[in-house]
């Protein structure tokens, strides 16, 4: 089964900064997987919508400009980083999963996964709970290179009564849904399709080890290292 490093090695260093990707790039997980933003023509890699909790600043980040966003320090002095950052670091030898919050404009951020994957011939997956956004996203790469590059993740926070159909029907490679909502229909139903199963976020070993019983392909986790030798 493979892990994926959730927001960086969230569980040791500061979520979703450079220092955390880097100390997953180290113990050479399968992927990680970050949260953007689009401010301007960029893509900022941050968890919520508000600045408060990791920043101590009373602001929404789509209030923000980008020069705003280079100002600002989290713990430790950390930078919040942007996509082309975490590019330039990875440099394709780990599956990137780009969790979608808000973007505005699909047609920039598929530009810039372009010049990525053209650099790089990178993994790219994007995820959301934002279903209508995969779907556009989906139309825009049609029929071009990219969509051999790039694979979409439905997001669910709830197990719905037709199991994996709503990933199904979207066309989707991967279904992800929360740990504590799977089970083994749900797995059954998305392979019988082969839609791929993601988890998140699996922080303890009996955990991971039901998951793995059922046959999930992968799942998120904060502590990737913890889980890499029951893997």
């Amino acid at each position: 089964m493979d892990i994926i490093a959730h927001r960086g090695i969230s569980a040791h260093y500061h979520e979703n900064t450079m220092l955390a990707f880097e100390k997953a790039l180290e113990i050479e997980v399968y992927g990680i997987e970050v949260d953007l933003h689009q401010i301007e023509d960029q893509f900022v890699i941050f968890h919520d919508f508000q600045l408060d909790r990791l920043a101590q600043t009373p602001a929404d980040i789509a209030d923000l400009s980008l020069r705003d966003i280079s100002q600002i320090r989290l713990e430790n002095k950390h930078k919040i980083p942007i996509l082309t950052e975490l590019f330039e670091l990875v440099k394709g030898t780990c599956m990137l999963n780009l969790e979608l919050k808000h973007i505005c404009n699909p047609n920039i951020l598929l530009k810039q996964i372009a010049h990525y994957v053209t650099q790089y011939e990178g993994d790219v997956v994007l995820s959301s709970f934002n279903h209508p956004l995969l779907a556009q996203l989906q139309a825009l790469i049609k029929g071009t290179e990219l969509k051999q590059y790039i694979k979409f993740g439905a997001l669910i926070g709830h197990l719905p009564a037709t199991m994996a159909q709503y990933a199904v029907d979207m066309q989707v490679d991967i279904a992800a849904i929360d740990a504590n909502l799977i089970n083994l229909e749900f797995v059954e139903h998305a392979h019988l399709h082969n839609i791929k199963v993601w988890s998140y976020t699996v922080n303890v070993e009996t955990a991971f080890i039901k998951l793995k019983e059922m046959g999930v392909d992968a799942v998120f986790s904060n502590d990737p290292a913890l889980l890499t030798k029951l893997a």
